[in-house]
Parts: C-alpha cells; structure tokens; sequence
C-alpha cells in the first residue's frame, strides 16, 4: 500500500519527466483507507450511460438509442442533466465539448473496469472498444457487468493523484495563455480527472454532473 506521501512524489516525478509545471504546495490526496471504490453495478451502469450518451450524439443512431433505454429500462442509468438532455431536449451549452469529454470519460472508465488499456489523457481512443461497449449494452446490457474487472485501490489512487496535479498544470497553462503541456489535450484531462474522482467517490458526492475536478492548493 502506497503512502499519500509516496503518491504525491511519484505524480510529481511523472510530470518532472514530461517537463510539465510542478505545483509543489499542492496537497496529498486521501489514503486507500480513506477511500470507497464504486461497485461493479454502479460502474457498469454509467459505463451504459456514457455508451448511449456517446452513440445519441449520432443523429441516426438516435431513435436506436431511445428504444433501447426504454426496452431495457435503463432510465436509472443516466444522471439528471444526462436525463434531461436524452428525454426533454435539453440542450448542452457547449454539445460538442460535452459529447467529447463524455467519450474521453468512458476511455478511463473502461480501463477501471479493466476492459481496456489507458495511455495518457491525450486525446486518442480506441473507437472500436466503444463500438464493441455498444454491441454489448444493445445484445444485453448485463454482459457490461459480467465483464468488469475492477483496477485495484492502488491503481485507482495512482491515477487519481496524477490528474489531480495535471489538471492544475493544464489550469495553469490556460490561465497564462500558454499551450497545454505534455502534449495534452485539456478535455481529456477534466474528462479523466471527474471520472476517477467519481470512481473514488470524492467528496462522496453521487451525482455524476457534480463530481468536483477542484485543483486548489
């Protein structure tokens, strides 16, 4: 079990090697101890949301979609903004940034669920592990569950500490007018960070549209 201590060094080494800003009075974040991981239901069932929020995104995939949320009973699945959006045709202020981050949150989301590999929050997905997410959720959306294998505390806190600090960095780089480091993409970033939040149960708030990405010293 890693120390908070230990964490914080290790993130911060991490961006030393990519020659990103160091905050060094940023603070630890919580220990394994103090942390719950989301269960494999709760995951599976935002892993469904993301997947159908990305396919609606689609004009021609819309109706599909609908149906499929309303055979299967899925409501329950989506958050409020997510519900309001799919079923009262809210709009988003910015959809194409929102349908974007949504994508970049369930790349991370996969991999803590040990569906898929991760990389860097870069901007790159493998579109064809979503396709394959959709082929599952439209056969039988109790095959998302059966398939997770959750990424262990340590993991999850790794990740958790790592975009904590790259997400101020980002911050910070937007803030001075400057280019975002690490050859970064700053939506995938936010994205990644509220999905680990999320996944650590950070604040212990449960509604997805309010997960905090706070990067405050």
């Amino acid at each position: 079990m890693k120390s908070p201590e230990l964490r914080k060094e290790l993130s911060e080494l991490m961006l030393h090697k990519r020659g990103i800003r160091i905050n060094f009075q940023l603070p630890l974040i919580e220990s394994e101890d103090e942390i719950h991981v989301r269960s494999s239901d709760e995951i599976s069932q935002r892993l469904i949301a993301l997947c159908l929020m990305h396919q609606f995104a689609q004009p021609e995939q819309r109706q599909a979609v609908i149906d499929l949320i309303e055979s299967a009973q899925l409501q329950a699945c989506f958050s409020p903004q997510e519900q309001s959006y799919l079923f009262s045709g809210a709009k988003m202020t910015d959809e194409t940034c929102m349908v974007y981050q949504q994508a970049q949150a369930l790349h991370f989301l996969m991999w803590a669920a040990g569906l898929e590999d991760i990389g860097m929050p870069d901007g790159r997905q493998q579109k064809s592990v979503v396709e394959q997410l959709w082929r599952d959720v439209s056969a039988d959306a109790m095959l998302v569950q059966k398939k997770i294998k959750l990424r262990s505390k340590t993991l999850l806190l790794d990740w958790a500490d790592l975009l904590y600090r790259l997400h101020w960095a980002v911050r910070h780089a937007q803030i001075t007018g400057k280019p975002t480091p690490g050859r970064l993409d700053a939506h995938a970033v936010h994205a990644w960070h509220q999905a680990a939040n999320w996944m650590i149960q950070y604040e212990d708030e449960h509604d997805w549209d309010k997960v905090s990405t706070e990067t405050a010293g």
